[in-house]
């Protein structure tokens, strides 16, 4: 707008220069040809001559345009004059590199003035209306974003590739459900349009849809839409959230456990979560066999540690499992806490004590300090137990500094 007030302001001040100018001396042109005679004033004339070199211009293109016309129905080829034309052309295109180049850059207000230029000499000005309202949308300008998006509209076939821009727009915005049900109601081909499962699964993860994304999963690994790696968090994630609602049966959750892929059903994160889920309900023993089966097939400390925390209705079978672990695990910590916990339910003292002891000399880990102090104080070892327990809560929150002396 100020720009736009110095133009007018610059313009008003040549007019009115060239008013006084008139004004003061207008000049006098006398033309006499073959009997004709024209008389006017100078100013008039080098207005006429101005006018008559514009159209000498424009009539100079258009005859460049009309020949190069000829030239190509009549030869296929253009001529030597094609080289202005193709100059003429490229001028034109420049507009859309310069915009694309500076959206690239982030410059968002050069990208949209550029790509709105561009888009008037594009052959295909879908990708210019597509950039200049994702810039716009960057600038906050939602009003104008939604002006180029309606001019790509008007591309046929071009409806898909808006509904997903809309999307990433109401995305950036924050506007999940928004985004949401653009994609919903653009009916996306899957195949077609792996972008848009990209934008589906974010906008889920932000809703907190899992059961959705667990639906959608299979589309993005085919489509490959994130890395795998990335993938296999989310699913971690939906199926923990799935296995977590609050008031399923045992019932449900088998039925929910026995729908995920097998694939998923193999990764310990998520027999971990099922078997805390399971324990949640009341199927402790049920939770406990799933983890000795997993533990069965190969190591994990994830299992380990949800395995010493699951009670099981044998305690003794589940220390019996853990203890055979130890042939090939004798050093490491959490086995070792984990056969304290089971010791602790058998209420083998010595053992459970012999366990802790050795898993906090390899590595002092709080809840190992816990799990100790609360068998010494079953024990009637007061003292020692809050030592253990000091140290638990200085392992947990960082050393604690010094209270002031009394009096002080």
């Amino acid at each position: 707008m100020r720009r736009l007030f110095v133009v007018l302001l610059l313009v008003l001040a040549a007019a009115a220069s060239f008013a006084y100018l008139v004004r003061l001396d207008a000049g006098y042109v006398l033309i006499e040809l073959h009997g004709y005679t024209v008389e006017t004033t100078a100013w008039v004339a080098a207005l006429l001559v101005l006018l008559g070199l514009i159209a000498f211009y424009y009539l100079g293109r258009a005859l460049v345009l009309l020949a190069d016309l000829l030239s190509r129905l009549f030869t296929g080829r253009s001529r030597r004059h094609a080289g202005f034309l193709e100059r003429w052309h490229a001028r034109r295109r420049s507009h859309t590199v310069r915009g694309v180049l500076a959206f690239a850059e982030g410059r968002w207000r050069v990208a949209v003035k550029q790509l709105a230029r561009g888009a008037r000499h594009a052959d295909a000005p879908l990708l210019n209306h597509l950039l200049a309202a994702r810039a716009s949308a960057e600038l906050g300008d939602r009003e104008l974003a939604e002006g180029f998006l309606q001019l790509a509209r008007e591309v046929p076939g071009a409806q898909q590739a808006v509904a997903l821009a809309q999307a990433e727009a109401a995305l950036a915005r924050g506007e999940n459900r928004e985004a949401l049900a653009i994609l919903d109601g653009a009916a996306l081909d899957p195949a077609a349009q792996p972008a848009g499962i990209a934008l589906q699964l974010e906008a889920l993860e932000r809703l907190g849809e899992w059961a959705r994304i667990g639906a959608l999963l299979p589309q993005a690994r085919r489509q490959k839409v994130r890395p795998e790696a990335m993938l296999d968090a989310i699913e971690d994630r939906a199926y923990r959230e799935l296995l977590s609602l609050e008031g399923m049966k045992p019932e449900a959750l088998r039925t929910a456990w026995e729908a995920m892929p097998t694939g998923a059903r193999q990764r310990p994160a998520l027999i971990c979560a099922y078997a805390s889920a399971l324990a949640r309900v009341g199927a402790s023993d049920e939770a406990a066999a799933q983890l000795g089966v997993a533990l069965k097939r190969g190591w994990d400390p994830e299992l380990v540690r949800a395995y010493g925390l699951v009670p099981a209705a044998d305690p003794r079978r589940q220390l019996a499992l853990a203890e055979s672990l130890l042939a090939g695990h004798a050093n490491e910590p959490e086995l070792l806490l984990a056969l304290g916990r089971i010791a602790l339910r058998n209420q083998l003292w010595g053992k459970a004590r012999d366990y802790l002891e050795s898993s906090l000399k390899l590595a002092a880990r709080p809840d190992t300090c816990a799990e100790l102090a609360r068998l010494c104080e079953h024990l009637g070892e007061t003292e020692h137990s809050r030592a253990l327990l000091l140290r638990a809560v200085r392992g947990s929150v960082g050393e604690l500094p010094a209270l002031p002396m009394p009096g002080r």
